[in-house]
């Protein structure tokens, strides 16, 4: 089933009615051509994202590809961190000053959908400004917005993955999952582990409270996390899932609740990648930096990342979390806008100068590259061929309302730590994750 809806009929008027001009709000008066991505490419725009300082760098590599590419352009760029990266986007998108070219993530997206914030991109893909043509349809979906237009170009995919050190669970006797497995295949396999793991050492940290972890469950069930902007699912499911990982925890499979909450957030930090647990969910993309933690902490011993479980039917239960580029329609300057997203995506010195730094490069042509070059490190080869894994497994496309990372991701696990440190059963923490969640989704 797919989670985003393309009614053909509603772009189709909304975008007419964008060409039209009629935009309602005192924004610049693009023309039909503007909107269309035409017209000279020239003069500045601004460029904003988020990152570390090697991203940062690399950011601005490609950024001093693009200005050589089109003389004439001035791509004035802002950065930031993470959160003082939204922070300040917030503020700028109150005040209709976002930049001419916005990084957003597909979990952000509905933020600034809600507002009318964002130009469609259809029609500059249409006109053929803006190529899309070797990004996969699934990919290309996690930027559409609920009326099913285009708001955000998806130039690198992220995905969690199952994170396993495969020293010990061979040292313990157990061999990993493989191909479509289950939640009770995975379960087995920590049963498996337990018998022969160091008994300081525990099969999976007691993630029921990781809402990555709990979209896979959902997903494998061809069941919609949301239905606009209240839940999909009921109140039964979430509580098999959550009495799943209490069975799990009670079976002595987990370690204790309160060394999840005291596990530092970073996956090279987290317990994994410290040899001290075997198992867990983190970022796919994240496995060279665990590696090389576990090289310091345990050296000779391996990390290895897998899909995450699928559901009884042998549907992924793996979701694509893609960030991307869009245009805000207080931008000035379109035609150029456009022109950037488009060598963002396209152009191979920029694919091999960023090399997948922000999720798996989405073109896949320039992932082809990457994955043909010898230098490639085998870890890094090894993350995007398990992207292109998931990719052919046609995941679905989620659509997350506005508020969902504030509103539902901690409400969340705010509600499993209550079961987890035994404030509350099962049952009433459902009941009291259902209200929050739908009461802070709902406004």
């Amino acid at each position: 089933m797919r989670r985003t809806a393309r009614p053909r009929a509603v772009i189709a008027a909304a975008l007419l009615a964008l060409l039209a001009g009629g935009c309602g709000q005192p924004m610049p008066d693009h023309s039909p051509q503007e909107l269309r991505g035409q017209g000279e490419i020239g003069g500045d725009i601004r460029f904003s994202w988020w990152g570390s300082a090697s991203r940062n760098e690399r950011t601005n590599e490609v950024a001093d590809l693009f200005e050589e590419e089109f003389p004439g352009t001035d791509v004035k760029r802002e950065a930031a961190d993470w959160g003082n990266y939204f922070k300040r986007l917030n503020v700028q998108g109150a005040g209709r000053n976002m930049p001419c070219v916005t990084q957003l993530q597909a979990r952000t997206l509905g933020d600034f959908t809600a507002r009318d914030a964002l130009l469609p991109l259809d029609p500059m893909i249409e006109s053929g400004a803006i190529d899309v043509s070797d990004i996969p349809e699934p990919v290309l979906d996690t930027g559409r917005g609920p009326d099913g237009a285009l708001y955000m170009l998806p130039t690198g995919a992220a995905y969690d993955a199952l994170t396993v050190n495969a020293t010990l669970a061979d040292e313990a006797g157990a061999a990993l999952p493989d191909g479509a497995y289950t939640w009770e295949d995975y379960a087995d396999f920590l049963r498996a582990a337990d018998a022969g793991l160091p008994d300081d050492i525990a099969p999976v940290n007691y993630q029921g409270g990781l809402p990555n972890f709990f979209i896979a469950y959902v997903e494998g069930l061809d069941q919609d996390l949301f239905d606009g902007q209240r839940l999909g699912f009921d109140k039964r499911l979430l509580a098999d899932y959550w009495d799943m990982w209490v069975g799990l925890h009670e079976e002595g499979l987990t370690n204790s609740p309160a060394e999840v909450a005291e596990q530092p957030p970073s996956p090279e930090a987290g317990y994994v990648a410290q040899g001290d647990v075997m198992s867990d969910s983190g970022p796919g993309n994240a496995l060279t930096p665990v590696q090389n933690a576990l090289d310091g902490a345990h050296p000779g011993q391996e990390v290895v990342t897998l899909p995450l479980p699928s559901g009884p039917e042998g549907r992924t239960g793996n979701v694509l979390i893609s960030s991307g580029m869009s245009i805000p329609r207080n931008c000035d300057n379109v035609p150029t806008a456009a022109a950037f997203i488009d060598f963002w995506a396209n152009d191979e010195r920029g694919g091999d100068t960023y090399a997948s730094d922000n999720g798996a490069v989405t073109n896949t042509r320039l992932l082809q590259r990457q994955l043909d070059d010898p230098e490639l490190p085998d870890l890094k080869k090894r993350e995007l061929a398990l992207y292109q894994e998931i990719v052919d497994r046609d995941p679905a496309s989620l659509l997350y309302p506005p508020g969902y990372m504030a509103v539902f991701e901690s409400a969340f696990s705010r509600a499993f730590d209550d079961v987890a440190f035994g404030k509350k059963t099962v049952p009433e923490a459902v009941d009291a994750f259902f209200a929050e969640a739908n009461a802070g989704l709902a406004t």
